[in-house]
């Protein structure tokens, strides 16, 4: 079942501000089954997740879609899963080659926690250039928080990720399972392959919850405030001494619709040029954070 957990939020706090950023993940499970087969470009968000191809990308792109005959994981045509490195043409018979780097992040930055994922290299053939095996490596913030590495043609249960295989011997996709180390990320990310390889990854059944509240998160500066709150839509804000502060305002979908870095000043106003309803608004620096509800009239 998919989360949303600004709905919790909301309906949780009827106060205008939150004091922790680690409510704040906007990701939501998904299984894909909603969308549409289609070509997805290099770069997609659906339901808070942004997915990346960055590599390769010069005849290849990422697709919603079931393949059967070629991916355990989505074994009827119902069952859509997100592949990386589909033809540009929708042939899984020719996608580019070269080295693989392929992304899953929340779309406006806040951090999760990944539970677990279907993911599958294909059961084509490995005579064919085909590469099964790939590093998983966990971001916050550009920088690399945890990492393994999985073999899709055999079961593991050591490291950070375990991953259990399909019992079909002709496939090489199954289920990833992520220990504590994957907590307070804000970006997947699926390496390998080299210049001769063809590297297929489908993606389905992810499965997310919230942060853990780290320590740095928890410092909360009382000087950031925000009014008038409910507004018209002219937001002022008061920042204090704190330097280089970012904000963002999100939506109900998980969208951010506003954003502003490297603010120095200890006021800043800005016009939520937005329909009327319930958004977030957050506020951060090196040292400190908090994040509001903000209501748009």
């Amino acid at each position: 079942m998919k989360k949303n957990y600004f709905k919790n939020i909301a309906t949780f706090f009827t106060v205008a501000f939150l004091t922790t950023t680690s409510i704040f993940a906007q990701v939501n499970d998904e299984n894909f089954d909603a969308l549409t087969p289609a070509l997805r470009g290099l770069d997609y968000t659906t339901n808070g997740i942004r997915f990346q191809q960055i590599s390769p990308n010069s005849i290849s792109q990422m697709a919603s879609l079931s393949e059967p005959s070629d991916f355990i994981i989505t074994p009827i045509a119902s069952d859509l899963g997100m592949l990386f490195n589909i033809d540009n043409s929708g042939t899984i018979n020719g996608p580019n080659i070269g080295a693989f780097d392929y992304r899953i992040g929340s779309a406006d930055g806040s951090e999760f926690k990944i539970e677990s994922m279907e993911a599958d290299m294909s059961a084509k053939s490995s005579a064919n250039g085909y590469a099964f095996t790939a590093t998983i490596t966990g971001y916050r913030d550009d920088a690399a928080i945890t990492t393994d590495n999985i073999d899709f043609t055999v079961s593991d249960t050591n490291g950070s990720v375990t991953y259990t295989k399909d019992a079909n011997p002709a496939a090489n996709g199954g289920v990833l399972t992520f220990n504590a180390a994957w907590s307070n990320i804000d970006e997947i990310r699926f390496t390998g392959g080299n210049s001769s390889s063809i590297s297929l990854l489908m993606i389905d059944v992810l499965d997310f919850s919230s942060p853990t509240l780290s320590v740095a998160k928890q410092s909360i500066d009382t000087d950031f405030s925000v009014y008038p709150n409910p507004t018209n839509g002219l937001v002022n804000l008061k920042l204090g001494n704190s330097k280089n502060v970012k904000i963002k305002v999100i939506n109900t979908l998980g969208q951010v619709v506003y954003k502003k870095e490297n603010i120095n000043s200890s006021t800043f106003n800005f016009d939520l040029n937005q329909p009327a309803g319930i958004y977030l608004l957050q506020i951060e620096s090196k040292e400190k954070s908090k994040t509001m509800k903000l209501i748009k009239k």
